[in-house]
């Protein structure tokens, strides 16, 4: 009986007595009238030899290589980073109210509107009232004058006696009571003049204050910026101290970090410091411009502002960012992609190419590879620094060894696998 018989009489066995426990003897029959008819069927045959045997099947059918991306370790000077997730934050923010009474009669902006500082009319309320006191006080102002002017010369006039007198009463021709007279008469005039002085001085306060609570009628921005909220409506009434509109400002914005306090005294105002942009994928620097000595409740964190250029109007306020702060000093280190690390609860794995080369494998290159498994010794933002755990790992792992980056996850020891993709692809 050669091998593909007793396969056949293997197989039908195993079917029929299945069928036997599943269905009892009666039930039985009926299925081994079914499994006998497809037995005689040569395709179902040479599947169920497959299954029982893959090798059995067609030798050409063998399953391509896995494939894969890789990048290359490389041996470096690191500076350990720890990363902190923030936010972007305006640098200035204010509400803009009213400080006048009056209604609301003309409104041109709305959110999104940029703004000028002292030119962008943010609104402008009826002067109405404003006018009528300012008029009012235009006519005090000019009632006092008079007032002021007629006090003056009769003073002048009689300073002008009193000098004449002075001169006669050396001749004995005015008396010394009327030269007296005179002096009070004078005294009397000089309080009246600075009373008149006094209230012109007060009634062009008085204009003053109107022309300028007048002029307050129309509010300009008070700085670059743009409106973020209408906190009023066109005819809306006014009280000094109502909210009009909110006004971030225009240009730099500050990364909001909060820092925990194991790393905080590692940070000192204007330190430079990089700050990943998460929405744009993008990197920048920025300084730190508040280092705040308190933290919130009992978060054990410390807000910390990170001054950014806006980058030409990209970034916004409330993207998320990501701070490096350096907490090692600068060393030499084993440096991997963070995408070669499979990092499980068991320990943390490196899959290579084998056999190691002087050079890294090539784009398109069937190898094999093998695990290594390897200690992180620190953490950058892309990048991981490994040491690995054996010598034999070592042997494996090292500089310019191809590491897997991409496809890793069902990977073997051993396994044929080819690279599709390079890192600098």
């Amino acid at each position: 009986m050669n091998e593909s018989r007793q396969r056949w009489l293997v197989l039908l066995g195993s079917l029929s007595l299945s069928a036997l426990l599943l269905g009892g003897v009666a039930g039985g029959w009926a299925v081994w009238r079914s499994v006998h008819a497809q037995l005689q069927d040569p395709e179902f045959l040479k599947g169920q030899l497959e299954r029982v045997d893959p090798q059995a099947g067609d030798a050409n059918s063998q399953a391509p290589p896995a494939l894969i991306r890789v990048s290359v370790a490389q041996r470096k000077k690191i500076q350990p980073q720890r990363s902190i997730i923030g936010r972007l934050v305006e640098v200035r923010k204010v509400t803009v109210a009213s400080e006048v009474t009056g209604k609301i009669i003309d409104l041109p902006v709305d959110r999104g509107t940029p703004v000028t500082a002292g030119k962008t009319v943010l609104a402008r309320v009826d002067d109405v009232w404003c006018r009528l006191a300012a008029e009012r006080s235009e006519a005090q102002v000019a009632s006092a004058k008079a007032q002021r002017a007629s006090a003056q010369a009769q003073l002048a006039y009689q300073r002008a006696e009193l000098r004449r007198e002075t001169r006669l009463s050396e001749t004995n021709v005015v008396t010394d009571s009327e030269l007296e007279s005179r002096q009070a008469s004078v005294q009397d005039l000089e309080a009246k003049a600075a009373e008149a002085e006094a209230a012109l001085a007060q009634a062009e306060a008085a204009l003053a204050e109107e022309t300028e609570r007048m002029s307050r009628s129309v509010i300009l921005a008070p700085f670059d910026g743009t409106v973020v909220q209408k906190q009023a409506e066109l005819g809306g009434y006014l009280s000094p101290g109502d909210p009009i509109v909110d006004i971030v400002s225009r240009g730099p914005v500050d990364a909001q970090l909060m820092v925990p306090e194991s790393i905080v005294n590692l940070i000192e105002l204007e330190q430079v410091l990089p700050i990943r942009i998460d929405p744009l994928a993008e990197d920048v620097r920025g300084t730190v411009v508040s280092v705040t000595p308190y933290g919130p409740g009992a978060s054990r964190t410390f807000p910390v502002l990170v001054r950014l250029d806006d980058q030409g109007g990209r970034i916004k306020v409330g993207m998320s960012v990501t701070a490096s702060i350096a907490t090692d000093a600068e060393r030499e280190a084993l440096v991997v992609g963070r995408d070669a690390v499979l990092v499980r609860p068991d320990g943390s794995t490196v899959w290579v190419t084998v056999p190691a080369a002087k050079e890294p494998a090539a784009k398109g290159e069937d190898v094999q590879v093998q695990p290594v498994p390897v200690t992180i010794t620190a953490r950058m933002p892309t990048e991981y620094a490994v040491e690995p755990e054996t010598e034999a790992g070592r042997r494996l792992l090292g500089d310019g060894t191809s590491v897997v980056i991409e496809g890793a996850e069902r990977l073997t020891p051993g396994q044929s696998v080819r690279i599709v993709t390079l890192a600098e692809d």
